[in-house]
């Protein structure tokens, strides 16, 4: 799995804020040098919600992947004990076979006496007992490349979740220094993201324009009730790779949602979109899903009409609705 860096160069810009809001230079306008230090705190707070999101979801795929190299241990090792078993059943009637005649020999019988049938017999258990050995050994080495994917996975969701702690570490001191902006500033803080919200989704050319995105019905009952279920966590909080009751993080939110409705997907983005049938933007209904990043890896959320979405995560904390923002990278249809 690629390692993403950009957490790493986020925390860094994250870190510095308490510099710029303790620090700044006093102008002659407190107002101005408010707004100025509240639109640099909020670009850092909304960037820094976006990578806390995206991170969470190439954790949950590194955790599916790890889950499916554990189930890959574990069948191979059963196979593996089914036909150890087995040779060891092989090799035990053909040793039999082998004193039987043996001893036969050597108590005086002529070879005119001696079964060729057995004797052959013994010779295709031989062959069968060699057959089985490669088979197992085959196994083996099936079982040692899951081990080591088994070990890779583990290395990602380990490195994975040190970045997150990281990036966890440095949101809590953004948070600390956002606590110290009192009175008209935080008031400021509200106004200046409703306001940078608009100007980038203006400047992406995808605003969300209700003209562009027909408000139509709900595609299928399934859709419809995935809606339901999804607008009745408005406004819990958004939390790291959680799936419900209380929290979610943006695929756990789709998961849980379509759950409802009885149509199990998968707890990672990037699954979800390869395992349901794309679909163009512009076709978006209500109840289909919005996917951003590389291979849907970093985002997705539940489409609801007139050009907006219902998301956990992404440009907010707590699961919202808001117009579709920045630029999708593909749609999906629950079928």
């Amino acid at each position: 799995m690629p390692r993403h860096i950009r957490p790493f160069g986020l925390i860094a810009l994250v870190v510095t804020t308490a510099f710029v809001v303790a620090s700044g230079p006093a102008g002659a306008d407190p107002l101005a040098d408010a707004m100025k230090q509240a639109a640099t705190l909020q670009s850092q707070i909304s960037a820094n919600n976006v990578q806390l999101d995206a991170l969470g979801q190439q954790y949950d795929g590194a955790q599916l992947r790890l889950q499916q190299a554990q189930q890959t241990i574990a069948d191979t090792q059963a196979k593996v004990a089914a036909d150890e078993a087995q040779l060891s059943a092989v090799r035990t009637k053909v040793r039999s076979r082998a004193v039987s005649e043996y001893q036969g020999a050597i108590n005086g019988e002529s070879l005119n006496a001696l079964d060729f049938g057995d004797a052959r017999q013994l010779l295709v258990g031989q062959k069968y007992a060699a057959a089985q050995a490669a088979v197992d050994n085959h196994l083996i080495s099936e079982l040692n490349a899951a081990k080591q994917a088994l070990d890779q996975a583990a290395g990602d969701v380990q490195q994975l979740a040190s970045t997150r702690a990281s990036l966890a570490a440095a949101t809590s001191q953004q948070q600390a220094t956002l606590n110290h902006v009192q009175g008209q500033l935080v008031l400021l803080v509200s106004q200046l993201q409703q306001q940078q919200a608009a100007a980038e989704l203006r400047a992406s050319g995808n605003d969300g324009d209700p003209g562009a995105y027909p408000n139509l019905p709900p595609v299928s009952p399934l859709a419809a009730q995935a809606i339901a279920f999804a607008r009745a966590q408005l406004g819990k909080p958004y939390v790291y790779a959680a799936a419900g009751a209380n929290a979610y993080d943006c695929s756990g939110l789709v998961m849980a949602a379509y759950a409802s409705a009885g149509f199990q997907l998968p707890h990672y983005s990037g699954a979800q979109y390869a395992m349901l049938p794309h679909i163009p933007i512009s076709a978006a209904q209500p109840g289909d899903l919005l996917f951003w990043g590389a291979a849907a890896s970093e985002h997705v959320a539940i489409y609801v009409g007139d050009g907006r979405i219902l998301e956990a995560g992404g440009t907010g904390n707590n699961v919202h609705i808001g117009p579709i923002w920045g630029q999708p990278m593909g749609a999906a249809r629950v079928p």
